[in-house]
């Protein structure tokens, strides 16, 4: 049966950027369906739009990262502008808060609104996820050391970061893993471990990881 390589995998998830606002992709029969990120989704920020960004301005970290966030993925009415949610992460970020570089580090990785810079994106990552930040975790594993994005691929580190990641409940981190496991990625194919991972983001209610365990039932690798 055809499986997708690492690289393979980011044309299936262009529209997953931020994964929690999307639809798992349609994916051609036979095939698993990868994930990448999310950010703060809509109806998920503490204050409204005007109280955020009265707030940024104050200097408050967390609230740059939200108005840069919506700036970012036009959340809630914002509409989508690049220049700004660079200007508001970039503020968050210099105050070492987390989402802000996750989020700035994605704007680096994908090249929006800035040139592209894989080097600045894993920098970026790294600074949020030694913070034991959920999302950049799983970010410097699947972009970085997954794919291979300016380093060389590595397998073991970015097993240890999605791990890092599906510890803390993060279902993009577990249905990484059980990508891993199921297409023997730098570990021994093992579908009963891939199952677990696939089960614990599907209990989640990620229906990503729920398309993968069905995948895994029809072609009778599991039970």
């Amino acid at each position: 049966m055809p499986f997708f390589t690492p690289k393979k995998f980011a044309k299936l998830s262009v529209a997953l950027l931020a994964a929690m606002l999307a639809l798992p992709v349609t994916a051609a029969p036979n095939t698993y369906t990868t994930t990448t990120t999310s950010t703060n989704v809509s109806g998920q920020f503490q204050n409204d739009f005007a109280t955020d960004l009265k707030l940024a301005q104050q200097g408050n970290a967390l609230a740059q990262n939200d108005v840069g966030a919506r700036y970012l993925f036009g959340l809630e009415g914002v509409q989508k502008d690049y220049a700004q949610a660079k200007v508001w992460l970039e503020k968050s970020a210099a105050q070492d808060n987390a989402g802000g570089q996750n989020n700035l580090g994605l704007m680096y990785m994908q090249g929006l609104g800035v040139k592209q810079d894989y080097a600045q994106a894993k920098a970026l990552f790294e600074k949020a996820a030694v913070q034991g930040y959920a999302l950049a975790q799983n970010n410097l594993g699947y972009y970085v050391y997954l794919q291979g994005l300016g380093v060389k691929q590595d397998y073991v580190q970015a097993k240890s970061w999605f791990e890092k990641a599906a510890e803390q409940g993060n279902t993009l981190a577990q249905n990484n893993l059980g990508l891993m496991y199921a297409q023997g990625l730098g570990v021994k194919q093992d579908y009963a471990q891939a199952k677990a991972w696939f089960e614990k983001a599907a209990a989640q209610g990620y229906t990503v990881a729920q398309y993968n365990l069905n995948y895994l039932r029809e072609n009778g690798l599991i039970r």
